[in-house]
């Protein structure tokens, strides 16, 4: 009797522990170096949406940039649940730089937007909230490369 009942508590909490594991968002992002000399040339952006509807936001920068906000290029794409794919090219321009990749789980728009000032929805219209998963990184070359 008592091991039956360690095995059904067992298989539920088991069963319990993959349900939770897939109500969490999840990111990858790889970067793909060009064989010859090193440099990137190319960044493959996959993971897993929980929600019905999130956003990836997506920032690339240039070497020494001051600004990140105005001086990054920045693009959003609406997410859907399950798993999404999506990859960049890395032009020279962007060499020795930075990306910043998150999932967020809301979009506000400027007319809901209760900040003083908000660079986002005046340039774009809305912004980005409750963050869920957040990645970043360099676009610098190799080492070992000549």
């Amino acid at each position: 009797m008592f091991r039956n009942t360690a095995i059904i508590i067992l298989a539920t909490l088991c069963f319990s522990a993959s349900m939770i594991a897939q109500e969490q968002s999840e990111l990858k992002v790889e970067v793909i170096v060009n064989a010859d000399n090193g440099w990137p040339t190319r960044i493959v952006v996959t993971g897993y949406s929980h929600q019905e509807n999130a956003w990836l936001g997506m920032s690339l920068y240039r070497y020494a940039v001051t600004d990140p906000v105005s001086g990054g290029r920045h693009s959003f794409m609406e997410l859907k649940r399950g798993t999404f794919r999506h990859e960049i090219q890395v032009d020279d321009e962007l060499l020795g730089g930075s990306f910043e990749f998150a999932i967020w789980g809301k979009k506000v728009d400027k007319l809901d937007c209760t900040l003083d000032y908000c660079y986002w929805c005046k340039k774009y219209g809305f912004h980005l909230d409750e963050l869920l998963v957040y990645k970043s990184g360099l676009l610098t070359r190799m080492t070992g490369y000549q």
